[in-house]
């Protein structure tokens, strides 16, 4: 059984004929006829009394109600879907990494559900881009907030925010007073860095590598919020995203510290399945983020590429 079936078989018990119902819809008779055929075969019963007269069978009358029933359904599919507004119970999953869900999306986020009461969210804070990333891949989020630079063959991104990592030292640290050091000073103190696995940590490995020093790693964590909590303390020092130390450097908690020849930065972008179709009420939410940044139109140009 096919909807194109059941299609010719409305169009017949309404017309009251094949060849008024192949007219009706605009084909032959003999396709109508075939198409008949092969869903009463399929059935194994007969849904037409054959004569003079085309009239249906218990069966058919049977079939008809619930063909009524798959019409009326297809009709409100096509409606809900093409229309694009979304209704009770729509409902959708996306990542982002928490730095973005501290940061980048509360107001988003505030305006969209203010505006789509309907839609249920569903936000997987991620501990790294890259588990982030599995969610995307595997169609179990529509998108996610990540950590850039992030290569896979399977995914589009597309850059947001431009973030230093300026190095921070707690306030009586003996560095805090210095306007700059050098590299070679910082690789012998103890650091608290991001764990291994993430594009933060491996920004910050890079460019030791590249001034031909080993950083002297004192902790591993994934939260910058604890890592800065540990900064404050005086426990170590720490290169970490100015989004989220932008307010303790304000207060003073934290001093911001240059280092000659090292200049840190991570990028926040979208990421995407490459080919991911996007409808209304998803397309909403990414759109209000992107606005922010005046980025929709590379968007949709990352979309159609």
């Amino acid at each position: 059984m096919n909807l194109q079936h059941l299609r010719y078989f409305l169009a017949i018990a309404r017309t009251g004929g094949f060849t008024a119902a192949a007219r009706q819809l605009h084909v032959t008779q003999p396709t109508v006829s075939s198409a008949i055929a092969e869903l009463e075969q399929d059935m194994g019963v007969r849904l037409f009394h054959r004569g003079r007269q085309v009239e249906l069978t218990l069966e058919g009358r049977t079939l008809v109600d619930y063909a009524v029933q798959v019409e009326d359904l297809l009709d409100e599919a096509r409606e809900r879907v093409a229309g694009g507004e979304p209704r009770p119970g729509d409902s959708f999953r996306f990542g982002a990494i928490d730095a973005a869900v501290i940061y980048l999306l509360p107001e988003v986020l505030r305006d969209y559900v203010a505006g789509h009461p309907e839609v249920e969210l569903a936000i997987e804070v991620g501990p790294t881009s890259r588990d982030l990333v599995e969610e995307v891949l595997a169609n179990r989020s529509e998108f996610a907030v990540i950590s850039l630079p992030y290569e896979h063959p399977r995914l589009r991104t597309l850059p947001i925010l431009r973030d230093e990592m300026p190095l921070v030292v707690g306030a009586t640290h003996p560095l805090a007073d210095r306007r700059r050091v050098r590299v070679q000073e910082i690789a012998t103190e103890p650091l608290i860095l991001f764990q291994p696995d993430s594009v933060s940590r491996r920004i910050v490995d890079e460019h030791f590598a590249d001034a031909g020093f080993t950083p002297r790693v004192l902790m591993e964590m994934r939260s910058p919020e604890a890592m800065r909590k540990l900064v404050e303390a005086g426990v170590g020092v720490s290169f970490l995203p100015r989004i989220s130390v932008a307010e303790s450097i304000a207060t003073g908690s934290v001093r911001e510290v240059r280092v000659t020849g090292l200049s840190i930065h991570r990028e926040i972008g979208l990421g995407w399945r490459r080919g991911r179709y996007f409808g209304p009420t998803v397309r909403a939410l990414v759109e209000a983020l992107l606005a922010r940044y005046d980025l929709v139109q590379d968007w949709h140009s990352a979309l159609d590429s």
